[in-house]
């Protein structure tokens, strides 16, 4: 009886086995969608300020360490604050000019500068500032990550150990940049035909307006799963491909709500960075390019806080 049994057990396990099947693509994504509803809700824009703020105010001592760095690295090499007063002269001419078209104008031009963050017009200058932004990106992920796992460092800790993922860090960036092709492209195109002898024809101007709005949404899908593999590969022992991997993972079936969140951040900036700027332009003009560039700085600290609160509530 026993060696019996011992020969029947073999049978209803392999039987058991054989009675697994593989499921289907349909299946899968249903499976698929039932785990991305077990997490909980993406916070919403105004609560994941909320938190940034909280999180600034109670860690402001490192956080302002860090960006008072980068403020005197920047002056230093990449000359910003002297390369925006021209900038804002044009801004408020518009802003005094009657009529909505100077505000449209003045409107129009804070929006770039605020987008390009004092950026310097010279090509060395330019470049060193985008080698300080990636630097500076570093640090505050690092210096993010730590704060809330409620670990203590020191500022130059900070910058000395947030390099280590350097290349794959580069290696994400240079990706995100790929994959803005189509929605510049799309700019081009846009520019050209605007600028052309078919600007009087309609058709040609609503064709290129639509090819451009579908270039632009086939770049917003893709960045806005990849900007979360900038937080990803900075982990220990993570590989670019292993982080952009996750990142689609990790937006899947929620990624119009994640896009939603996103672009409230930049709007957010760009209408604080306005209320504080507009009064000192129409009024203390002298002080305008300092307290921008200093602005501009807190405005990157603010940006990664709000992309990391982000990221870690839909790890939730």
């Amino acid at each position: 009886m026993a060696k019996a049994e011992k020969k029947k057990q073999p049978k209803k396990t392999a039987s058991a086995a054989g009675r697994t099947r593989k499921l289907t693509k349909k299946q899968q994504r249903v499976k698929s969608k039932k785990e991305a509803r077990i997490h909980k809700p993406v916070p919403g824009s105004f609560r994941l300020t909320w938190s940034v703020l909280k999180l600034l105010r109670q860690h402001w001592k490192p956080l302002g360490g860090i960006v008072l760095i980068y403020l005197i690295l920047n002056i230093v090499f990449a000359s910003g604050v002297s390369n925006i007063s021209s900038n804002f002269d044009t801004i408020k001419s518009d802003l005094k000019a009657s009529g909505g078209q100077g505000l449209w104008h003045a409107a129009g031009g804070f929006a770039s500068l605020v987008g390009s963050s004092g950026a310097s017009s010279s090509a060395t200058g330019s470049a060193l500032q985008s080698v300080l932004f990636v630097l500076e990106s570093l640090v505050i992920i690092w210096a993010l990550r730590h704060l809330l796992s409620g670990h203590n460092f020191t500022i130059k800790l900070a910058w000395y150990r947030a390099m280590a993922p350097l290349i794959p860090f580069l290696l994400i960036i240079f990706w995100i940049i790929i994959q803005l092709l189509p929605v510049t492209i799309g700019g081009v195109v846009l520019a050209a035909v605007s600028s052309s002898v078919f600007t009087n024809t309609a058709w040609a101007t609503v064709v290129s307006i639509i090819f451009f709005a579908l270039l632009a949404l086939w770049s917003i899908y893709m960045v806005s799963a990849s900007v979360f593999a900038l937080y990803i590969v900075t982990l220990p022992d993570m590989e670019p491909r292993q982080a952009l991997r996750s990142a689609r993972e990790l937006v899947r079936f929620r990624r119009l709500i994640v896009i939603r969140r996103v672009f409230f951040m930049p709007i957010f900036i760009f209408v604080v960075m306005g209320l504080i700027m507009v009064p000192l332009i129409l009024f203390v003009s002298r002080i305008v390019p300092a307290v921008f560039y200093v602005l501009s700085m807190l405005a990157i600290l603010f940006f990664h806080s709000y992309l990391y609160n982000l990221y870690r509530g839909m790890l939730e």
